[in-house]
């Protein structure tokens, strides 16, 4: 049974828990320099000098609760991984909590950056990164200490796949104080069409770097915190298929999920958020002429709305939700896209499509 740094929820919603250089950035180096603030932190214990996997975290205002997933990170039962931390936060309570939990691991690196919203967080944490793997979670998770050693023999089993999507749970918690996003498959699926109906969580996503740089990360305007809310890990993983690439969905190892949203408005704001994004990364690669998209597009419509209740008019109905998911549809229209990642086009900053990542490219397996 694999083993997490502790995690339950309190009724309050609280979480409670019992190196080198970087890799040169290339050509996103003027993004790095005016985004990136003072920089990155490397202290105490040497890190591998080649890292196989690196694991990248983006963070905002998570403050305390951001040191479980430290912890659990740093007890990794892996001999050969760095973290790349990206801190969006508005104020420096998550920086003096890395500095206390990890300080003195340099495997560890810091990277803070004045940047806004997950997806340019993830990016700019690929750019920093210097392994051929690159493995995603999130500030509200805690990782088992097999996470990157599964991980890492699943891609050597399979060299075909460039992805795997591994399973989230929720954290021990009382349904009564409120709702934690989960999603755990039921089998292992491997992936090999955009037509596939898939499931991800990027709190637990593992990528081979050549493949996203090839698709050029994650889509700025989509994921917590940009425009259109959230949506980034089904659009990367479509993006990837959509390349030739192969995607492997596993139950196992998961990560648990300690992020609770109270009951009420917060919910309700979460499940708008959700709905909005898929509204408006289906419309994106409809837009683009792709009919693979169409399925997605009318599954996710239905799955918003209560049916059921709507025609005993009952609630809760789902029509607020149908609403937000209809607003996503035409926010897409607003955005220009660009045909060669089928990203949008984010207003102010480049992302990832301008790195070089030509020595990284290659075609799908």
């Amino acid at each position: 049974m694999p083993v997490h740094a502790r995690c339950t929820v309190s009724a309050a919603g609280t979480p409670r828990t019992a190196g080198p250089s970087p890799r040169p950035p290339s050509t996103a180096a003027s993004l790095l320099a005016t985004s990136s603030g003072p920089g990155v932190k490397h202290c105490g214990t040497p890190a591998p000098s080649d890292p196989r996997i690196s694991v990248c975290l983006p963070t905002r205002n998570r403050g305390a609760r951001i040191a479980m997933t430290l912890e659990s990170l740093q007890n990794l039962a892996h001999d050969s991984f760095e973290v790349v931390v990206v801190d969006q936060s508005s104020d420096h309570e998550s920086a003096r909590v890395y500095d206390a939990t990890v300080g003195g691991d340099s495997r560890f690196s810091y990277v803070r950056s004045a940047t806004i919203g997950k997806s340019v967080a993830c990016n700019l944490a690929i750019v920093r990164s210097r392994s051929a793997v690159l493995a995603f979670t999130d500030d509200d998770c805690t990782v088992p200490a097999d996470w990157l050693s599964a991980m890492e023999r699943e891609l050597e089993r399979r060299p075909a796949v460039a992805a795997i999507c591994g399973g989230l749970r929720a954290a021990p918690h009382d349904p009564a104080a409120g709702y934690i996003p989960s999603h755990v498959s039921s089998r292992p699926r491997l992936h090999r069409s955009p037509w596939s109906r898939f499931g991800c969580a990027g709190a637990n996503l593992i990528v081979r770097r050549p493949a996203i740089c090839r698709v050029r990360g994650f889509d700025e305007l989509l994921g917590p915190g940009a425009p259109l809310r959230a949506g980034e890990d089904p659009d990367i993983v479509y993006r990837l298929l959509r390349a030739g690439y192969a995607v492997l969905e596993l139950p196992e190892p998961a990560v648990v999920h300690c992020g609770i949203r109270a009951p009420g408005d917060e919910t309700r704001e979460l499940l708008h958020g959700y709905a909005m994004s898929w509204g408006a990364l289906w419309m994106k690669h409809l837009r683009l002429g792709d009919a693979a998209a169409l399925p997605s597009l009318i599954t996710s419509w239905l799955r918003v709305v209560h049916w059921s209740n709507v025609i005993r008019l009952q609630r809760p109905t789902g029509l607020g939700t149908f609403a937000a998911f209809a607003a996503g549809m035409l926010s897409s229209f607003q955005h220009p896209i660009d045909r060669a990642s089928r990203s949008y086009i984010a207003p102010t900053l480049p992302g990832l499509g301008a790195v070089d990542c030509s020595a990284d490219r290659s075609s799908p397996p």
